[in-house]
């Protein structure tokens, strides 16, 4: 793959860190964002402008991207096997059993809505399956998407018109919990992952699953490593983005201003249908403008971070929670909506700068080197300048 391609699958995976990021800062900030509510202290017109803009820009759309993103990669790595005479059925095992202790580690320790745990289960199907066929993947991506999604909206339209809709869903801790100590936080943390995981692994594990294989088949026909015609990337700009902002700002909209106790499951089930629309609209404008002087700088500018994702990843959980949680400033339920969207800009742009300086002196970010020696079962080097 060309030194450009790589450049621009780490720029996207840069840039679903940054929405990932968006999105899970609420976790740590708002205390009942868990529940599926939002603040009382914070609900002010403008508070709710900034979560609206949230959840209709960027909730479901970005862990879709690092899903397709995660597959993708799979099918670089099984070549790179391949070509080295080695076994990819054991790499990936290794390398998944590593994401499973990370997962677990994150979870327990820093953050309760960890999707590395999931990664890994899910990785285990996509690799007992990694035979299958492009056009069979693409179809069974579409079937769980399908599937998983109608059942939820089906359901959400039940509690829609049913006479008092749904209570809230019940913390598992005091919310207040999280700030009280640095033991505090650990343990509310680690309850909370325990009592969730179930329901991150069998919700998001499919449509993680389902989006692992659009990566795959995208990465067997060589998706990304081609050049993408300009007419081809704005016909299905065009086609995407507006179907996928228009259930975006509904699934917003209802869960902003509207009865969230009724609407939202409605809401989650025209996200989970629509919410990969979206993401193919933002990707296709992305790989457009990455053609244009201004793109080219901003792809180069991204690439870092999204070279060292899964360091960013979980670096992101360790400064949101010595931010929000007991564990430094408790600054949970402290901030106005904006200002927790402004803390997330300025962690990722830091998170820019940083990667950076660190691939100026190393190969690789550390949990990325780690992960790498796990996978292939030797010693990397550590020192020398990144290549991308």
């Amino acid at each position: 793959m060309s030194l450009q391609r790589l450049q621009e699958l780490d720029a996207l995976r840069s840039f679903a860190l940054a929405g990932i990021l968006l999105v899970n800062i609420w976790y740590f900030a708002d205390p009942l964002t868990l529940g599926g509510g939002i603040s009382p202290d914070h609900s002010s017109a403008a508070d709710l402008a900034v979560r609206f803009t949230v959840a209709a820009l960027f909730e479901a759309k970005f862990y879709l991207l690092f899903s397709f993103l995660f597959g993708y990669s799979f099918v670089l790595q099984w070549r790179s096997a391949a070509e080295a005479g080695a076994s990819a059925t054991h790499r990936t095992l290794r390398r998944l059993t590593a994401l499973l202790v990370l997962g677990l580690a994150h979870g327990l320790l820093l953050f309760f809505g960890d999707i590395l745990l999931t990664y890994a289960l899910m990785g285990l199907i996509l690799l007992a399956t990694r035979a299958i066929r492009p056009s069979a993947a693409v179809v069974t991506a579409s079937v769980l998407i399908g599937v998983i999604g109608s059942i939820i909206l089906l359901i959400g339209a039940v509690v829609a018109v049913a006479p008092y809709g749904i209570p809230p869903l019940e913390q598992v801790v005091p919310p207040d919990t999280f700030t009280q100590d640095a033991g505090s936080a650990l343990a509310a943390n680690a309850a909370t992952f325990l009592a969730t995981v179930p329901t991150v692994v069998f919700f998001q594990g499919p449509l993680s699953l389902a989006m692992f294989y659009l990566g795959v088949a995208a990465g067997k026909v060589r998706l990304l490593e081609r050049v993408p015609s300009v007419k081809k990337l704005t016909t299905t700009a065009a086609t995407c983005l507006p179907v996928g902002l228009a259930a975006g700002v509904l699934q917003a909209y209802l869960v902003a201003y509207v009865d969230r106790d009724r609407f939202s499951i409605l809401a989650g089930g025209i996200s989970t249908l629509t919410a990969p629309l979206l993401t193919t609209g933002y990707v296709c404008l992305l790989l457009l403008f990455f053609r244009s002087p201004a793109g080219a700088r901003l792809r180069n500018l991204l690439a870092p971070a999204g070279r060292m994702a899964l360091t960013n990843y979980l670096m992101q959980s360790v400064v949101m929670a010595l931010i929000f949680t007991g564990y430094g400033l408790a600054l949970s339920n402290q901030l106005p909506a904006a200002a927790v969207a402004g803390v997330a800009v300025v962690i990722f742009f830091t998170q820019l700068v940083l990667s950076r300086l660190w691939l100026h002196r190393f190969r690789q970010g550390p949990v990325e080197w780690l992960l790498r020696r796990v996978t292939y079962w030797k010693t990397t080097p550590v020192r020398g300048s990144s290549a991308g």
